[in-house]
């Protein structure tokens, strides 16, 4: 005896299956823009799209919300690049700073001094006895990269002040 046919399971799904996005549009079809509410009858559907510039009008390029920001001013401000250096230490007004174009080179001469002070000392060490040179060749160091680190921050704080003042007086003039 043979079996009767087996019927397909019928599924409350579409034939072409489950739709997870129902309000997505189908690939390569044109996106419909989103309506909140269905439009009255007889009243044009609404769209959000955004509208076509007026014939003859310049078209709008896309420019972001400022939210009420202002833009940063730069940090080093044309006041203190358009001096000169000897111009800038010899202004009596203290209206042109040197110290942040003369940062770096004090930086790096605080560094070669600091090496300068601990190669004396373990010179000075080894000429007393091997043990004192020693001791100087591995912990002295340590107060030359203190020093180093105090002239860092030093040179950190005098800047950031500068530019600070800087970026005050330009806002200034602004009348911000």
């Amino acid at each position: 005896m043979q079996n009767p046919p087996v019927p397909e399971p019928s599924s409350p799904y579409p034939a072409g299956g489950y739709d997870a996005y129902p309000s997505a549009p189908a690939a390569g079809a044109p996106a419909q823009p989103y309506a909140p509410s269905a439009p009255a009858a007889g009243a044009p559907p609404q769209s959000y799209a955004p509208s076509a510039p007026a014939a003859g009008a310049p078209a709008q390029p896309y420019a972001p919300a400022a939210y009420g920001q202002p833009t940063p001013p730069p940090y080093a401000s044309a006041q203190s690049q358009g001096a000169g250096f000897f111009k800038a230490l010899f202004d009596f007004s203290f209206s042109n700073f040197i110290t942040l174009s003369f940062a770096k080179f004090v930086y790096i001469a605080f560094i070669a001094l600091s090496v300068l002070f601990w190669l004396f000392i373990v010179i000075s060490g080894f000429s007393q006895d091997v043990t004192v040179g020693f001791i100087a060749l591995l912990f002295g160091w340590i107060p030359a990269f203190i020093y180093i680190i105090l002239i860092r921050l030093s040179l950190e704080v005098s800047v950031a002040l500068i530019r600070t003042a800087q970026n005050t007086s330009e806002l200034v003039s602004q009348g911000k």
